[in-house]
């Protein structure tokens, strides 16, 4: 089954994003995206004003996907951490693939000045992002380039038809989607990245294991996640066997530079001010940071 639209996914994962922020008083825990909330429908942003209501409905979150509050926040800042590295080693072009309601290209515009960035995602969620941009009379940058594209029925060749230079030295991000798009279509991305990206690229993503889309995984988190995504129409449909990302990477033309586990995750941005961990995140997915061989 192929992934819908993603235009419900997009404003969940944003609402999550803007509560981190708004519910989080500690600065070494709060999620840094504080543009999220404005790009939320005008009846989030109106629940977001009543704080105690917005702590319950975002402590019943956490009751019914365990762990996914918390994933959000150090996806966030592990791919901010990333981004901020790859600008100050050189960067020259950044590809966000299935963008959503990502706010890097303007929470960095300053950062990104002079960078060539393109926002990759399904027509309509696009155009949803770009109905919010306008109300909020938000100038997008511009070196900021949308791409519309669906990743099971289109190839990312559709770049080099909008000035993306295969020579240059490019980031791309792949936040929350490999896992809704089918094994072939992960192949056509990874093998665009490695022939079509200049010296010193990279791709940060986050994967699913494969037990996961076969029911088997019973790590913290996994049930709820997967009973959820198919509630509303997302299933995921693509994983990757634990413990074999590297030689994945590695038939693919790409050299494993890190991986972070949920702990591992959870020890560098989940630490309050007095050194406790603030929470724990689900399971049942690492996040990849690669470069071309």
């Amino acid at each position: 089954m192929a992934k819908k639209s993603g235009k419900f996914t997009a404003t969940g994962i944003a609402a999550v994003r803007a509560a981190a922020f708004v519910l989080e008083n500690d600065p070494n825990i709060k999620n840094p995206d504080y543009l999220a909330i404005t790009f939320l429908p005008i009846s989030f942003r109106i629940v977001f004003k009543i704080r105690p209501l917005l702590w319950l409905i975002f402590r019943n979150l956490k009751k019914r996907l365990p762990g996914n509050y918390y994933l959000h926040i150090v996806r966030t800042k592990h791919i901010d951490n990333i981004l901020e590295h790859a600008v100050n080693t050189g960067l020259q072009q950044l590809v966000i693939l299935g963008a959503g309601l990502d706010t890097r290209a303007y929470r960095f515009k300053n950062e990104l000045r002079g960078i060539k960035v393109f926002e990759v995602d399904y027509p309509d969620t696009q155009s949803v992002k770009r109905e919010r941009l306008t109300r909020l009379k938000t100038d997008i940058p511009t070196n900021v380039t949308y791409v519309p594209i669906d990743f099971n029925t289109q190839r990312l060749e559709i770049l080099l038809e909008k000035g993306y230079l295969p020579t240059l030295n490019t980031l791309f991000i792949w936040e929350g989607v490999c896992m809704y798009i089918s094994p072939e279509s992960v192949d056509q991305v990874l093998s665009f990245v490695t022939k079509n990206s200049g010296h010193g690229s990279n791709i940060v993503f986050d994967y699913i294991f494969q037990s996961m889309v076969e029911g088997k995984c019973d790590y913290y988190g996994a049930r709820e996640s997967a009973k959820y995504a198919a509630k509303v129409g997302e299933p995921y449909i693509f994983g990757i066997e634990e413990g074999k990302i590297r030689e994945f990477l590695e038939n693919r033309g790409l050299n494993l530079l890190s991986e972070y586990t949920p702990k591992d995750l959870e020890q560098t941005y989940l630490k309050t001010k007095n050194g406790k961990i603030r929470g724990k995140v689900c399971e049942y997915t690492n996040f990849v940071h690669a470069s071309i061989i």
